[in-house]
């Protein structure tokens, strides 16, 4: 059993939080990943930056020496440098987009949230997947930034998707949506009267063990030609918005869960 302390504001008086070490192991874990957040954000900011500079300058000399080779040919060789470049560039750009742009503050009603998720995967998956509404009307609206949410829960949900392909396959693939509210729940060391508590549950592989523990850092992926870095953005949108994302993953079910202060 753990024990804290914490004085009320009003009354003087003393508040006796217990949890089970389970819980108290649960929170170890969250300041593990805020800690974690925190250097990487660093760490991603500086690597970009110096990606970043000589890209341009390898790209335009390949541009350069396209234009100087004496047979059409040897334009394929050339071609292949522009298009890493550009690749990179592009790698470069979505490691930097969480610092670049500003907190768009304004109501948010998540589950207008969640409908524009589904619709855009359902266009990319079409056939073989259904995505299950499971919602809480009750909850209430929040202030947030409305379009980084859809980002984060978007790169969640294509990440379910992209790993129940032979599901899909199969036509027996199913992603399910799931809105709850949480009370007095406590995430980040704060203790929070309610919370958002919104899942995405899919019935794909699971998770991989060997990334299990580091599924949120960056340029970690369990696919091949990922690029390891949708959970490594929505976990940054998330905690924007003083939250946090879970998962729990065993063969044939995995569980990322969103939590957000409600007002």
């Amino acid at each position: 059993m753990h024990v804290h302390l914490s004085c009320v504001e009003q009354g003087g008086d003393v508040l006796v939080e217990c949890w089970p070490l389970e819980a108290q192991a649960r929170q170890d874990r969250e300041e593990r990943l805020r800690e974690q957040a925190l250097a990487n954000k660093e760490l991603i900011r500086n690597l970009a930056h110096e990606i970043k500079n000589p890209l341009g300058g390898i790209r335009g000399a390949a541009q350069l020496l396209e234009m100087d080779l004496p047979s059409p040919d040897l334009q394929e060789y050339t071609q292949v440098i522009i298009h890493e470049a550009d690749r990179l560039q592009s790698l470069v750009d979505r490691l930097l987009a969480p610092h670049r742009h500003p907190h768009q503050v304004g109501d948010v009603n998540i589950h207008e949230v969640c409908e524009r998720v589904r619709s855009l995967v359902l266009v990319e998956f079409p056939r073989g997947l259904e995505i299950k509404r499971d919602y809480d009307i009750s909850l209430p609206e929040f202030r947030g930034d409305r379009e980084q949410l859809i980002q984060a829960l978007l790169n969640i949900v294509q990440n379910a998707a992209q790993a129940l392909t032979e599901r899909i396959a199969a036509g027996d693939a199913q992603i399910i949506l799931r809105t709850r509210v949480a009370r007095q729940v406590t995430f980040g060391r704060q203790r929070y009267r309610l919370a958002l508590d919104l899942h995405v549950i899919d019935n794909g592989p699971g998770v991989p063990e060997t990334i299990k523990e580091r599924i949120f850092y960056p340029l970690v992926t369990g696919r091949d030609g990922g690029s390891g870095l949708g959970l490594t953005l929505a976990q940054t949108f998330v905690q924007r918005h003083h939250g946090l994302i879970e998962c729990d993953s065993v063969p044939g079910r995995t569980d990322f869960r969103i939590l957000i202060p409600l007002p």
